[in-house]
């Protein structure tokens, strides 16, 4: 059972900007101890004061998740510091567009590297001190696009795709060893955080998300609920919800619907002029961020998250009812 969030020792990579800054002040404002990872050493030192503020205990570990000694590091750190780590919330992203023919292949590299081996490396990480201490969580925020690729992101959406496959396979040896360590893993839809703004592009204008796009204190709370309540797969916001239906019923479709009916090529092109900054190879700069730049048309909440993926047992019943209305209309129908 895992411990309160008070009693929580929680590392967090990705922490400078975005979901993994809103993770660890929602997680501050429980009175959780939260270890803080990023590149940006700036906003990793704003977030700090913030969270203390908020009457959390804060450890800043700068930390470049693309290399493994790094992350070892963190989480020696970590347990130097407070003696254990019971959830680790792997975070830390960067974002590469443009159609891969425009791509070099240094910066498809890199992107794989940040946001799969990050992931990877994190869950390596937690796994080994986890073992040792007998119990603890992981939760790693993956992506819609994990289950279903949308173009324009290839790197991106195949660094998500390996960070889901990696996760079910660890969750899987676990479960078969009988061990309490769990992996827990979101898959959100568009969230309105500055990855976009620090992305680089090769479409000639700055990208913007795929609608419908929502606030990261809604995928923060569903980490906060994964933390407290793991669960192996939970889908953040209608829109991955939808990726995942597409893909499901009609998987050589989705490629043409998404193009066709959903414009997903046009939908990533904001439109406003790429300033050529970004994160790929050095960190941003600046005190850090939660929101992006799309608040005018973002969701604040997700009540299909909300009260369904996160009640596991009531998707079963309503799919389970979905069933027997689907087989009493085919009854219906061959009288």
């Amino acid at each position: 059972m895992p411990r309160s969030l008070p009693e929580q020792v929680v590392v967090i990579t990705g922490a400078s900007s975005g979901i993994g800054r809103e993770t660890a002040l929602l997680l501050a404002e429980q009175h959780a101890t939260v270890v803080l990872a990023a590149r940006n050493t700036a906003a990793l030192d704003t977030l700090y004061d913030e969270v203390t503020r908020l009457g959390g205990t804060a450890l800043v570990c700068p930390t470049d998740v693309a290399e493994w000694d790094q992350v070892r590091r963190l989480a020696t750190t970590a347990v130097r510091r407070f003696g254990r780590i019971d959830t680790w919330v792997n975070c830390a992203a960067t974002s590469l567009y443009g159609p891969v023919h425009r791509l070099t292949s240094e910066e498809i590299t890199r992107a794989i590297q940040v946001i799969l081996l990050g992931q990877v490396y994190g869950m390596k990480a937690a796994l080994d001190q986890m073992r040792a201490q007998g119990q603890g969580g992981i939760v790693n925020v993956a992506s819609g696009l994990s289950v279903q690729a949308v173009p324009l992101q290839a790197a991106y959406v195949a660094a998500k795709h390996g960070v889901l496959g990696f996760a079910e396979s660890l969750r899987m040896e676990l479960r078969h060893e009988g061990s309490p360590i769990t992996v827990s893993t979101l898959l959100p839809s568009s969230v309105n955080t500055p990855l976009f703004q620090h992305a680089r592009s090769r479409l000639g204008v700055l990208p913007q998300p795929i609608p419908p796009i929502y606030q990261p204190r809604v995928v923060a709370e569903a980490v906060r609920h994964a933390i407290v309540h793991p669960q192996p797969r939970m889908l953040v916001g209608g829109g991955a919800k939808l990726l995942e239906l597409v893909h499901r019923a009609a998987p050589r479709l989705a490629g043409t619907l998404l193009l066709t009916v959903g414009r997903v090529v046009d939908k990533q092109h904001s439109g406003r002029p790429d300033d050529g900054v970004d994160n790929l190879f050095a960190p941003s700069v600046g005190p850090g961020d939660t929101d992006g730049a799309f608040g005018q048309r973002v969701k604040s909440t997700s009540l299909y998250t909300t009260l369904l993926e996160q009640h596991p047992h009531r998707l079963r019943a309503l799919a389970a009812g979905a069933t027997v209305l689907a087989v009493t209309a085919l009854r219906r129908r061959g009288r």
